[in-house]
């Protein structure tokens, strides 16, 4: 018996005769024609999820290679199926933080087909509320948020059209999403035991935006570290920065005209750091001796300036590969408590501290 045509059109990139007889896209009904079986049929065979003979199977993919032909995923949204898509949102893709966490993730999600959307939200809120709007029309499968200025309230849309959410960081209030992170306290402790062993009892930090993690994990924990050594937080050496390297130089600046000026400087991330290090060099310091600067993430400038930047190493491209299968799983499995996955973070000793 027929089946019934009920499979979603998809295109390709070769192009056949359209039903008034012009050139354009070829469909799934151009691929069920040339191949004699129905578009259910071809369906069933492109996505895998339903037996055909061997056969048949043979014959269908031998015409799909001949057009050239290409699903369009945006058509199998529409029809309730999965897209094969998941969404990822960072805050500045010049960060080389994200780059290497979006590989992560697409390495975790190509295994199962799915391409990654990638969203640059630096450039403020609208562009983050458009995107994610775009990404429920498109019925995106998942969303990957590494953007730490993405309100709860623009996730609801996308939890309420059955996309499954992970959040890179802290754990969001309000939703109820998977987390993958580092341990933020962690590694400002991390760092300040380093930074004490060297000698250094004068400490300063250029914190991330401290309204949200990790700006103000990392800061917390820095604060609380000093107090575990015995030090006491000095909040006049406490400079705040956005991530960049020229917000980092900025804040140095500031540090280094106190009249107790740190002997020694934590940056809540490299960026922050070698805008730091230009600071230093700006201003005739020597680093270590004079000023000594630490950073957070590794990314592979750390290892390229002068001099060499001390550094914790967050491993990013781990963050996005277990983001992305934590996103799989959630697809499988939709109920469930909420994940938190930690990675692990070792600080890697080179010549600025």
């Amino acid at each position: 018996m027929e089946e019934m045509d009920d499979a979603p059109e998809a295109t390709s990139r070769q192009t056949g005769l359209d039903a008034a007889g012009s050139k354009g896209p070829a469909t799934i009904s151009d691929v069920a024609a040339r191949a004699g079986v129905s578009k259910t049929t071809v369906s069933h065979v492109l996505s895998g999820r339903r037996p055909v003979s061997e056969a048949t199977r043979r014959k269908v993919m031998r015409v799909v290679e001949e057009m050239g032909f290409q699903q369009n995923f945006f058509a199998l949204g529409l029809s309730g199926r999965r897209s094969q898509t998941v969404a990822l949102v960072v805050q500045d893709l010049t960060n080389p933080f994200y780059p290497a966490l979006a590989r992560g993730l697409q390495q975790a999600v190509g295994k199962r087909d799915h391409v990654v959307l990638l969203a640059d939200v630096g450039a403020g809120t609208p562009p983050i509320e458009a995107f994610l709007n775009e990404a429920v029309q498109r019925r995106v499968d998942g969303v990957v948020v590494a953007a730490v200025d993405v309100p709860d309230r623009m996730l609801e849309p996308l939890l309420a059209s059955g996309a499954r959410v992970v959040t890179v960081g802290s754990p969001r209030h309000g939703t109820s999403t998977d987390v993958v992170s580092s341990d933020d306290g962690r590694i400002a402790a991390d760092a300040v035991a380093h930074l004490y062993s060297q000698g250094h009892r004068t400490m300063g930090v250029i914190s991330g935006p401290v309204r949200v993690a990790p700006g103000s994990a990392r800061l917390d924990g820095y604060r609380q570290a000093l107090r575990d050594h015995g030090l006491r937080p000095l909040r006049a050496a406490e400079a705040v920065g956005d991530w960049t390297r020229e917000s980092g130089a900025k804040a140095m600046n500031l540090l280094m005209d106190l009249e107790r000026r740190p002997t020694a400087v934590f940056c809540a991330n490299d960026l922050m750091a070698i805008g730091a290090l230009d600071s230093a060099r700006s201003l005739g310091l020597s680093v270590p001796s004079d000023v000594a600067v630490l950073g957070v993430d590794d990314i592979d400038a750390a290892g390229l300036v002068s001099p060499s930047l001390t550094t914790v190493r967050v491993p990013a491209q781990e963050i996005g590969r277990v983001a992305g299968e934590l996103l799989l799983a959630r697809m499988d499995d939709p109920t469930g408590t909420p994940r938190r996955v930690l990675v692990q973070h070792h600080l890697v000793h080179r010549e600025s501290a």
